[in-house]
């Protein structure tokens, strides 16, 4: 809309014809070929998927990977088996959105295109079909390139072999087909005054101004409500199949999962019509593309009413019917949350120890062995006073809550107390807080300073490896054991050990602070809000043995 020549439009056009005539060439040819076939389903999981709404105080930002928001990573998988027991058909599901290439120019069907091409080599002689579940929100990680996509592409092969080659749930008979169309609610449209203005702007919203006035001049209104149409396939009690019109964020497959028995509901969408964009309550009070912006591209005078969501589910749920309710003591859904790096990490963290090590290395990784058994929780309480808030990833590459200082301005400071814990008498005193340093291609300055007690104890500045600083009089001690990096920061442990001469009452209570020493650098310091407990600290032992 608003893109296109009319000799465009014209290709478009006879491009179309040409896909639909294909499309039932193919139905007709299957249709004729049919030979009985047994039906079976398993669900499992695929992990690439991403939600790319980022979101900044309650509030849409853009896009990216914001980890700590919903996904659905569930894949389930229907095979078609001939008299012989030979897989003939593959069908998988996925909630996630085609677009690991981005905005190259290539001509494919990104991982899902993949996914077809590797399941048929898995499957010799199968035909394969790959669907998309309630992604609309979701997005592949890592993307970028036709390679990401190939890998992504065969996770889902490989998943779907193991399934199929495992334990299934036959489905026996016909299916059920319950189907409904309801009725959407639109925010009150705009009147005939707002979009004479918007004739004035220019591309998408000069034509979607000339499609509502046409609206008013036909019919002397512009509808304020979508037609959406439902349909569930119900293999007697052991699946319901879910199929939902549009672009669905993934919050619907969440509610869905939770009001229904996850376990026999398969969620499709992007079938049987395409009114756009379906958001959740949710997205619309954070607003941006999906809620606000994309609704151009669709013809739709505005944003939705907030009711649509209630107004979905509660069909969803009348079609699908008592036998597919869950139950009052169902377990929730495992397939919502992105899996944590921390086993992966630590397995990592083992693997490097085991390595070839300086003989710096060494003796650091000697100390930290030490200090690991007997360290205390360094963090109680932070300081709300100075610092940005922020999330981004932790010692184990997950998105976490932080409170961060940058070099920007001197003494810009992160303070926080320490919890009240048993000093340990005639003994190094150790702490562990979890963290990180970042954005080593900054500008360099004097880095950051240790704070105990109002009085700077040692220097320190970004890295991304093991390193270990001592204060002048050797009375302090920190060691950083990064767990996680990229190209330019780090997140993992810092070990505090504390000596002689340093003022520590009979609770073994420390003020800690750390201060920026630089200026003009965006070089930064963070402090984890949620900290390692001791179960984790168990783990960094073992890994570190």
């Amino acid at each position: 809309m608003g893109r296109t020549t009319t000799e465009q439009d014209r290709r478009v056009a006879k491009y179309t014809k040409f896909a639909i005539d294909k499309m039932e060439e193919a139905v007709l040819a299957a249709l004729a070929r049919r030979e009985p076939m047994q039906l079976e389903w398993a669900q499992g999981r695929a992990t690439f998927g991403g939600n790319r709404r980022m979101i900044r105080g309650g509030k849409w930002t853009g896009f990216g990977f914001q980890r700590n928001a919903p996904v659905d990573h569930s894949m389930p998988v229907l095979g078609a088996r001939d008299s012989n027991g030979t897989v003939r058909a593959i069908w998988a599901n996925y909630a996630c959105h085609c677009t690991t290439v981005g905005s190259r120019n290539r001509v494919g069907g990104d991982w899902a295109g993949f996914a077809n091409e590797w399941m048929e080599k898995e499957f010799a002689g199968a035909v394969s079909l790959m669907t998309i579940g309630c992604g609309a929100d979701v997005g592949p990680q890592p993307s970028g390139s036709l390679q990401a996509a190939e890998e992504h592409g065969r996770s889902v092969a490989v998943e779907a072999k193991r399934l199929l080659m495992g334990e299934t749930i036959s489905l026996d008979g016909v299916p059920t087909v319950v189907s409904r169309r309801i009725q959407l609610p639109l925010a009150k449209p705009k009147p005939r005054e707002h979009w004479q203005a918007q004739l004035k702007s220019g591309g998408f919203e000069h034509q979607l101004a000339k499609a509502m006035i046409a609206k008013l001049d036909v019919q002397g209104s512009i509808p304020a409500q979508v037609s959406y149409p439902l349909s569930i396939w119900k293999f007697g009690d052991d699946l319901a199949m879910v199929f939902l019109a549009g672009e669905v964020v993934v919050d619907y497959a969440v509610r869905l999962k939770r009001e229904l028995d996850w376990s026999r509901l398969w969620i499709n969408a992007w079938v049987n019509d395409m009114p756009g964009y379906i958001p959740s309550r949710r997205v619309l009070e954070e607003g941006g593309y999906e809620a606000d912006f994309s609704q151009v591209y669709y013809e739709q005078p505005g944003r939705y009413d907030p009711g649509l969501e209630d107004k979905l589910v509660q069909a969803v749920r009348e079609l699908a019917g008592e036998p597919f309710r869950a139950r009052a003591d169902q377990e929730p859904s495992p397939y919502h949350k992105l899996p944590s790096g921390e086993a992966l990490m630590f397995k990592r963290l083992a693997n490097w120890v085991a390595g070839e090590r300086t003989k710096e290395e060494i003796r650091m990784l000697q100390r930290l062995r030490d200090y690991v058994r007997v360290a205390q929780p360094a963090v109680g309480i932070v300081s709300k006073g100075e610092g940005e808030e922020t999330e981004w990833f932790n010692y184990a590459g997950d998105h976490d809550h932080r409170r961060f200082i940058r070099q920007l301005k001197t003494g810009t400071q992160l303070t926080w107390v320490m919890p009240l814990t048993p000093k340990i008498a005639g003994s190094t005193l150790v702490y562990c807080f979890s963290g990180g340093v970042g954005w080593e291609t900054e500008p360099k300055t004097d880095g950051f300073a240790l704070v105990l007690n109002s009085e700077e104890k040692l220097r320190f500045d970004v890295t991304r490896q093991l390193t270990r600083w001592i204060s002048k009089d050797g009375a302090v001690e920190l060691i950083y054991l990064p767990t996680w990096t990229s190209d330019v920061d780090s997140g993992g442990f810092f070990f505090v050990a504390l000596t002689r001469r340093i003022p520590v009452d009979g609770n073994g209570e420390v003020s800690f602070a750390v201060r920026s020493l630089g200026q003009g650098s965006k070089r930064w310091f963070a402090l984890d809000t949620q900290q390692p407990g001791s179960d984790k600290l168990i783990n960094l032992g073992q890994a570190l043995d």
